[in-house]
């Protein structure tokens, strides 16, 4: 009877024993996924760190060509998703925003590196900036910068802004928009009736400086937006004052114009 008990206790004993060691063996399966996780989150990220930009603009241009028009695709039952939308959908005047074009051309991209190194090294960021966008390189200038307010003379350390800005216009032979805009304020002068009157007197006055300067006049041309097309809601004087601006595009192509010939016509 004692040898049963005996035996009976020692099975007890290694009953708990074999439990307490399967117990402690267990962080090694914690430890060994924490490891697993560890090394595909570090794969991740080195595939990431190696994208090949070739092929992310190809893919791109195919998901663009891919979508309606509206930047939407259409699904069944379930109307329109918009997949794809504009960076400020009531900017339409600006057409827009991108750091770096998808249509790669090395003279533009080294004109916006050169102006953004202009506009850097004399600390015009307060007033001046650029983007690389796919219809060319926008140089947007805050209104201040140019004009007193409600005129549209160039003030004279406004033209020696723009002078500056000259030899990098000269360097390439693409054509040169420029674009005037202002906020919802409304304006009542002989001069100018209205914010349209303004926006355009402001962009012809900025294309004549350029003319003036040695820029070749079939280059250039002049479009007003007036109000109708602000880069934030006219809310504060802030933001007004961000609607007031003019914009230097250095286009890719002659047939982003606001009117362009492609074919004469004959009687």
């Amino acid at each position: 009877m004692r040898s049963v008990r005996r035996r009976r206790g020692s099975d007890r004993r290694r009953g708990a024993d074999g439990h307490q060691s399967g117990s402690m063996d267990r962080w090694l399966i914690t430890y060994s996924d924490l490891i697993t996780l560890l090394l595909i989150f570090f794969v991740i990220m080195y595939a990431m760190s190696k994208v090949d930009v070739a092929k992310f603009e190809t893919l791109t241009r195919s998901l663009a060509a891919a979508l309606h028009s509206s930047n939407q695709v259409q699904m069944h039952d379930l109307g329109t998703t918009g997949l794809v939308v504009p960076a400020n959908p009531t900017n339409q005047g600006d057409k827009t925003k991108t750091g770096t074009s998808t249509h790669s051309d090395p003279a533009l991209d080294h004109l916006y590196s050169e102006v953004s190194a202009y506009i850097a090294t004399h600390h015009l960021q307060g007033n001046v900036s650029i983007e690389n966008q796919p219809r060319g390189v926008q140089i947007t200038l805050r209104d201040v910068a140019l004009f007193d307010t409600g005129q549209a003379v160039l003030r004279s350390d406004a033209r020696q802004l723009l002078r500056g800005l000259v030899p990098f216009l000269q360097s390439l032979s693409n054509p040169i928009l420029v674009e005037g805009y202002t906020d919802n304020v409304p304006i009542h002068t002989p001069q100018f009736p209205s914010n349209w009157e303004l926006s355009a007197g402001r962009a012809i006055d900025v294309v004549h400086f350029f003319a003036n300067e040695g820029i070749k006049p079939d280059r250039l041309a002049g479009v007003a937006y007036g109000q109708y097309h602000p880069v934030v809601p006219n809310t504060t004087p802030a933001n007004r004052q961000l609607n007031r601006r003019v914009n230097i595009v250095i286009l890719r192509n002659s047939t982003d114009l606001p009117l362009t010939q492609n074919s004469t016509t004959t009687p």
